[in-house]
């Protein structure tokens, strides 16, 4: 992408240098000419000043969307590339205790993009298919590059609330269990005090 930067500086440049030559061609002909006995006369005058304003224009419409082409390829590629790399090496620098946990995935996902481990590229959002090969068709991501089965990505805070459900799970199952283990008891006691109560 660098080279389609400095491809557009050179077109930027070159557009400048356009500008400039047609303003010394103006100053010859409105200059120079005169003292080699050019004579005035609106009739070539018109058809010269309406080329050259053409010319103008269209050089400056050049620059201006060269320009804009300028700044959109250093948002959109070089900016977009340091921030991403930018956040790699702040993860790279933290210390492990400072670092927040990671659930183990194929896929790799940073910041908003996912990157495909079979072909290496990243991209915003994978293709969503419907995969018919098992007994309920279920949703799947492909890559949409070399269009292999992407794994599906958890986020840390889907895990989190995954951990939280299961542990709630178990307290439930828990306070169930000793609740039947206390009627159980209770169960027990009574028909041992209804035996001693008979005999």
């Amino acid at each position: 992408m660098k080279k389609l930067l400095l491809f557009t500086i050179l077109i930027l440049v070159a557009t400048a240098s356009a500008a400039y030559v047609l303003t010394l061609f103006d100053n010859i002909v409105h200059g120079t000419l005169y003292n080699y006995g050019l004579q005035f006369s609106y009739d070539w005058a018109n058809p010269y000043w309406t080329l050259l304003r053409t010319v103008q224009v269209l050089i400056g419409m050049t620059a201006a969307l060269t320009v804009i082409n300028l700044i959109y390829v250093y948002r959109k590629y070089i900016y977009t590339k340091s921030q991403v790399s930018l956040k790699r090496d702040v993860k790279k620098v933290m210390s492990p205790s400072i670092r927040e946990p990671e659930p183990a995935r194929d896929t790799q996902r940073v910041g908003v993009l996912v990157k495909c481990t079979h072909c290496n590229r990243v991209f915003s959002q994978p293709l969503r298919m419907l995969d018919f090969h098992s007994d309920r068709p279920r949703i799947i991501n492909i890559c949409p590059f070399c269009n292999e089965v992407i794994p599906p990505i958890l986020r840390h805070e889907e895990a989190e609330r995954e951990g939280k459900k299961t542990a709630l799970k178990g307290k439930k199952n828990d306070q169930v269990r000793e609740s039947r283990e206390i009627l159980q008891r209770q169960g027990a006691e009574a028909a041992e005090e209804s035996v001693a109560a008979s005999a």
